[in-house]
């Protein structure tokens, strides 16, 4: 069970879409050019980011990150339009579209390579039990470490306030790499979640595949 289990998540990992491939394929694509055009604000707000000033440059970046995911959501919907609309990924959910383009991809995998039903259905199941089983250490529930924490944190601010970078602009140049270091912060944790959760994903897919395979 294992051996198939293996087979099924190379599957999974060699069926993810690949977005560079299409980028360099006609990167002067017309509807790839509004993600250029956020590429070069996002360039643009770097390079001037002395003259902008702090907020304007925070919110500079804000607005051309979000229009560089719309962009891309523009460029991928029409490179895989026959999968948007074979799977109506349209109609999905604007954050979790990937993962139903990438189920596409992966239920056209399944079908190349002759994958029958009743091995998707047992993979399926099998999928459940296929990793240890989940017992999560959930610190934020226990009340010491909640407070050793918050009284850690108050330590820092108050330290933070006795140096140089403190004193840089009245607080602001501390409050944006506050809000950097969030936001690669919950990038890292959300690529080390996305690791995790991979299994289980490829179990939901084995799922809908289960229904779309007996589809003719």
């Amino acid at each position: 069970m294992f051996k198939q289990w293996s087979e099924m998540l190379r599957l999974y990992k060699s069926s993810r879409p690949n977005y560079w491939h299409a980028i360099l394929q006609n990167p002067v694509s017309l509807h790839l050019l509004p993600s250029w055009v956020a590429v070069l604000g996002l360039v643009a707000s770097i390079a001037y980011r002395e003259s902008m000033g702090l907020f304007a440059l925070t919110f500079c970046l804000c607005m051309f990150t979000w229009a560089l995911l719309l962009a891309r959501e523009l460029f991928v919907s029409h490179y895989f339009r026959d999968y948007y609309e074979r799977h109506a990924i349209a109609d999905q959910p604007f954050l979790q579209r990937d993962n139903y383009l990438h189920y596409a991809h992966f239920l056209d995998a399944l079908r190349l390579h002759g994958v029958e039903l009743s091995q998707v259905s047992c993979m399926a199941q099998f999928g459940k039990i296929a990793g240890p089983p989940n017992n999560p250490l959930n610190l934020m529930q226990n009340t010491l470490f909640v407070w050793m924490m918050t009284f850690i944190a108050a330590l820092a601010v108050e330290r933070v306030k006795q140096t140089l970078l403190w004193g840089y602009e009245k607080g602001d140049l501390a409050l944006g790499l506050a809000v950097w270091l969030t936001v690669i912060l919950w990038t890292v944790l959300r690529t080390i979640s996305e690791f995790k959760q991979h299994r289980g994903r490829l179990a939901r897919y084995l799922e809908w595949a289960s229904h779309d395979l007996k589809q003719p």
